[in-house]
């Protein structure tokens, strides 16, 4: 979930270039703010992979692409094998593209949904430690006791095995998801 500046990312890629490496940057997230994306760099040994799931809630669909030179593109096409995409799932994603009123609509609908819920943590006391527009990262003293007393009460989180105070919580759906999760933490020990 984590956004590196753009500098960084360049400084990255032309590093690598000259060290015939590849800069692989996973952009699943990107299209909930497309300025983090360098889909468009055009940066020497860079592969940008993007993705259906994440954005557009079409995980099911099983789509997504890459962005490359053109000379990886080959190499590429070997490595992966014959993997068809269907025809109804091109025209799922190319619909989604293109439609850019949705899209809008569903950026400031997440932000307004992170803004509600990040504030809903701070009143519940809890430490956001990261995140993106889809979940958000709690930094909490025992991170698996607070999961399975938000599972009691029909909150799924996720703890993390190798981060014993790390736990990710989505954003609520809507407003009688935010009001369960409200429920919850007045009901839950936190710390």
């Amino acid at each position: 979930g984590a956004i590196m500046p753009r500098e960084v990312l360049e400084a990255a890629a032309h590093d690598l270039a000259g060290l015939d490496g590849w800069l692989i940057v996973d952009e699943a997230f990107a299209d909930a703010s497309n300025e983090a994306s360098i889909a468009a760099a055009r940066w020497p040994h860079t592969i940008v992979l993007r993705s259906f799931g994440k954005f557009f809630g079409l995980a099911g669909l099983r789509l997504g692409f890459v962005i490359t030179p053109r000379e990886m593109v080959s190499g590429l096409r070997r490595a992966i094998g014959d993997w068809p995409v269907s025809g109804p799932a091109i025209a799922i994603g190319t619909a989604a593209y293109a439609d850019l009123g949705w899209q809008a609509m569903h950026r400031t609908r997440l932000r307004d949904a992170a803004t509600r819920l990040d504030a809903l943590l701070i009143a519940a006391g809890l430490s956001i430690a990261g995140g993106t527009a889809f979940f958000r990262l709690l930094d909490v003293p025992d991170a698996e006791a607070v999961f399975a007393r938000l599972a009691y009460n029909g909150i799924l989180t996720r703890p993390f095995a190798d981060h014993p105070r790390r736990l990710r919580i989505g954003l609520p759906a809507g407003e009688i998801q935010l009001s369960r999760l409200a429920a919850a933490f007045r009901t839950t020990r936190l710390s």
